[in-house]
């Protein structure tokens, strides 16, 4: 069994890192586990423990789904939270039109089923995770926080492959490993 996903190469712009400092500095009170810059992707699909044998058939719907697909890119715009007003659990850069991404998903996913993969149920939200939230010192300044430092700028993504990646859970953090890579080639 290996630990899998599917994702696309990010950088997060100067701009983007020099938030994510910001917000570092001003939640530095908070359990914040911050996501390194060389970990930060923008996960198309997770897949979980995945057994060997159906490797080379996720690698073979990822090269079907790239021949049909252009690349595109996709404007990186916001930050959002995961978990509730009470217990935030993720902080994230994302969003706010991202349909051509949506497209990919979908095809990606009637792919996925026929191998065998359950159906991904819940809100669809691309996102880059920067940093997994333990604990909260003060709710009320970390929302406040959140609020004030919506960027008001952006970045272009561009989606040019798909990645299948192993991913290692170690008390460091996790460690990912390129599996397959597609390009993008429908144009």
């Amino acid at each position: 069994m290996k630990r899998l996903f599917i994702a696309i190469d990010t950088e997060l712009s100067s701009e983007f890192q020099a938030l994510t400092q910001q917000l570092q500095h001003e939640l530095r009170n908070d359990d914040i586990v911050w996501v390194k810059s060389h970990l930060q992707h923008l996960t198309l699909r997770f897949l979980g423990e995945t057994p060997e044998a159906k490797i080379e058939p996720i690698a073979d719907a990822l090269v079907a789904i790239a021949n049909i697909t252009s690349p595109f890119e996709l404007q990186l715009d916001k930050m959002g939270v995961f978990g509730s007003k009470y217990a935030p659990s993720v902080l994230w850069y994302g969003f706010s039109e991202f349909s051509l991404f949506k497209n990919l998903f979908e095809n990606l996913e009637k792919e996925l089923f026929q191998i065998g993969f359950q159906e991904n149920y819940g809100n669809f939200v691309p996102h880059i995770t920067v940093g997994r939230i333990k604990k909260v010192d003060s709710k009320k300044r970390f929302w406040e926080t959140i609020e004030k430092r919506q960027p008001h700028f952006s970045q272009t993504v561009p989606v040019q492959r798909l990645k299948l990646m192993q991913s290692k859970l170690t008390n460091e953090g996790p460690v990912y490993r390129t599996l397959f890579e597609f390009e993008l080639k429908n144009i």
